[in-house]
């Protein structure tokens, strides 16, 4: 069984750098980041491209969500396309 990416280091982390965040502009869609917004711990190397990459800056939640929707039915998609054929 592997440990969550989201365990106890990633909420220790979000954690420290939640404060910092607050009032600087979102790295994904630049609008300012308040305290009263949904925030999460995001990954300046997105965790579809590298699982081992941790969690190293606020965004926006609805901004991180959307990117890694996005990431992942494009990895899919492409996946899909250059699966080979079974036809021989």
């Amino acid at each position: 069984m592997t440990d969550s990416p989201y365990g106890w280091e990633h909420q220790k982390r979000r954690a420290e750098l939640l404060p910092l965040a607050y009032n600087t502009p979102c790295p994904r869609c630049g609008n300012i980041m308040l305290e009263t917004d949904d925030l999460d711990l995001g990954h300046t190397v997105d965790h579809a491209i590298d699982p081992h990459s941790v969690g190293d800056r606020i965004e926006h939640a609805d901004c991180n969500r959307s990117a890694g929707g996005t990431l992942g039915a494009m990895l899919r998609s492409h996946k899909e396309r250059f699966r080979p054929s079974r036809a021989w």
